[in-house]
């Protein structure tokens, strides 16, 4: 997975953005979905809406796909998490707490135009700003 340094596309404005605590966990079992890879070499996404998974024995920010559930709480991952990587930090991935995010060039949003479900957004609920990003070049 190519690692960018800078700031993720799908940040709308940098000085909302608020960051969770010291970083999350990614429980890769979790992403089974065939878009992240098989088991072993799954990459998720700068973007993909997380949540904490809540089990029982694990640490308290092991997180795995958001569920759309209300209530609960989401995350947006900062950067790519690529499992078993060399390169990443074991101590884990940062995560959005909240900010103004182009909804649009989230990895979860599909359609034309691209967007989330309603079960995400109200997941995100009003911790997050959603925007269409918008090249008017």
């Amino acid at each position: 997975m190519k690692k960018g340094y800078g700031l993720a596309a799908f940040v709308a404005d940098r000085g909302s953005m608020e960051t969770f605590g010291t970083g999350v966990q990614i429980d890769f079992t979790k992403f089974t979905d065939a878009k992240y890879g098989t088991a072993g070499t799954r990459v998720i996404p700068a973007g993909t809406i997380i949540e904490p998974t809540g089990e029982v024995g694990k640490p308290a920010y092991l997180c795995g796909p958001a569920s759309g559930t209300a209530g609960k709480l989401a995350l947006i991952l900062k950067t790519g998490a690529e499992e078993d990587s060399r390169a990443d930090a074991y101590s884990g991935y940062g995560a959005y707490s909240g900010g103004v995010v182009y909804e649009t060039l989230l990895p979860d949003a599909s359609g034309s135009p691209r967007v989330l479900s309603a079960a995400l957004r109200t997941q995100l609920g009003t911790y997050f700003r959603l925007m269409a990003y918008e090249d008017k070049r």
